[in-house]
């Protein structure tokens, strides 16, 4: 029996056991999200495919040959007009038939086009596309990594936030326990107590929603970064406030996000080449190597001697005269496209650029506004402390105290959006070094 009950302690608690990942920095979570996040392994997957897309269009390069064989039955074989000089009837024309019933033929099929301009610019473009989704996939790893930081950031402000909160709620609680006692002392008055018990439940009210705000912070981390709904996440860098206010070093250029319109304007421009070739007439070489065999009846014979020989060489030379202005208009196409990509490429440079200016300016001013805001936070909760010792010894009203307090909470709360605000343009910064 002790047995059985020993094994279903076990078997319960096997069941509630859940993986835990501890981190300890922002590089240790963004190698875990490059890792296991679903969305950059289908990036990666597409810069497979277009590696694959690229051999494709390159095929070209080689011949294709193929074996073939055929049998045919001539039902009705056509007559020939022939001189009857041949078949001993001169002055007259003599319709006669020439082959037999049946006919077999097996032999190689040889086709080479090298110089398929539309082709060579296809290729062309198939490289251009390898190197846009490797591109694509690098900003991608780029703008996962910022979002990332951002809730990494996000979260340890919200763990600090709750740290301090907790520290709020012993003062709220000791400020209520000392008023309850003056209250059975006689010394202070209800509304006194009251003020005391609902300053206690604002400060409990505050805590309990920051506490949500990191469980939600951690919640869309683990989404982020590909970590299962049952496993514990785990933050374990502590976020002082020398390191987190770091100085701030100026962003490098947003290189990954500009590349891609480079690479599409080149994809634009293969594009145009490849629709002006198809006014570029094309050669094509072909041969066939085979053996022909007649029958008059259905049976085919395997002896070498009934195989004749039936082997030539091609050339072929397509030159395109009209098409229906389509090749002039595919063209006309191609060229606005081109024009489009090449203007997109241009407004986005001079936007990144305007962009990377302005996110250096704002986490530059966010510095010195949350290293400013933390100075009014340590006077405040210096203030508190003080008030109170007063508060303690008689010398402060209990309005002035919460007065006080109010003041600190407030410079708390701000110092705390400000901290957070830092972070954000932080993260962008840091994600975009290599």
């Amino acid at each position: 029996m002790k047995t059985i009950y020993f094994i279903s302690i076990l078997l319960v608690a096997s069941g509630s056991l859940k993986a835990q990942h501890s981190m300890k920095s922002l590089g240790e979570v963004w190698e875990f999200a490059l890792a296991n996040s679903s969305e950059n392994k289908v990036k990666q997957w597409h810069a497979e495919q277009a590696l694959q897309d690229k051999k494709t269009a390159g095929s070209f390069l080689f011949p294709t040959i193929s074996a073939t064989g055929n049998g045919q039955h001539n039902i009705d074989i056509a007559e020939t007009p022939v001189p009857g000089e041949i078949l001993g009837q001169p002055g007259e024309t003599v319709y006669t038939k020439f082959g037999k019933a049946y006919s077999y033929s097996a032999g190689i099929n040889v086709s080479y086009n090298p110089l398929d301009w539309q082709m060579i610019y296809q290729k062309k473009m198939a490289e251009v596309n390898v190197q846009l989704k490797e591109a694509e996939k690098d900003y991608f790893e780029q703008t996962l990594k910022e979002q990332v930081g951002q809730l990494y950031f996000a979260t340890l402000t919200a763990q600090k936030a709750v740290g301090i909160g907790e520290q709020d709620l012993a003062i709220a609680d000791t400020l209520l326990l000392l008023t309850e006692q003056r209250f059975t002392e006689g010394t202070t008055d209800a509304i006194a107590l009251n003020q005391a018990r609902v300053n206690r439940n604002a400060v409990a009210k505050n805590l309990e929603s920051t506490r949500q705000y990191c469980s939600e912070c951690l919640s869309n981390l683990k989404i982020l970064i590909g970590i299962n709904s049952g496993d514990e996440l785990v933050l374990t860098e502590n976020l002082s406030d020398g390191n987190a206010l770091s100085i701030v070093t100026q962003p490098a250029q947003n290189s990954r996000y500009t590349e891609i319109y480079r690479l599409q304007e080149m994809y634009a421009e293969s594009s145009v080449k490849k629709a002006k070739a198809d006014f570029i007439p094309q050669i094509r070489f072909h041969a066939y190597f085979g053996y022909n065999q007649f029958q008059d009846d259905f049976t085919m014979s395997f002896q070498s001697g009934d195989w004749k020989p039936n082997n030539y060489l091609g050339l072929s030379l397509n030159v395109p005269i009209f098409t229906g202005f389509a090749n002039k208009s595919k063209y006309k196409s191609a060229k606005i496209d081109r024009q489009i990509a090449a203007q997109t490429y241009e407004d986005e440079k001079r936007k990144s650029a305007i962009n990377d200016s302005l996110l250096y300016s704002k986490t530059v001013s966010t510095s010195k506004i949350a290293v400013a805001g933390l100075e009014n936070f340590h006077l405040s909760s210096e203030n508190v402390k003080l008030a109170a010792q007063k508060y303690e010894q008689g010398l402060l009203s209990l309005d002035g105290y919460l007065n006080i307090f109010d003041d600190y909470l407030k410079a708390e709360n701000l110092y705390l959006n400000n901290l957070s605000e830092f972070l954000i343009n932080k993260a962008s910064i840091e994600s975009r070094k290599q």
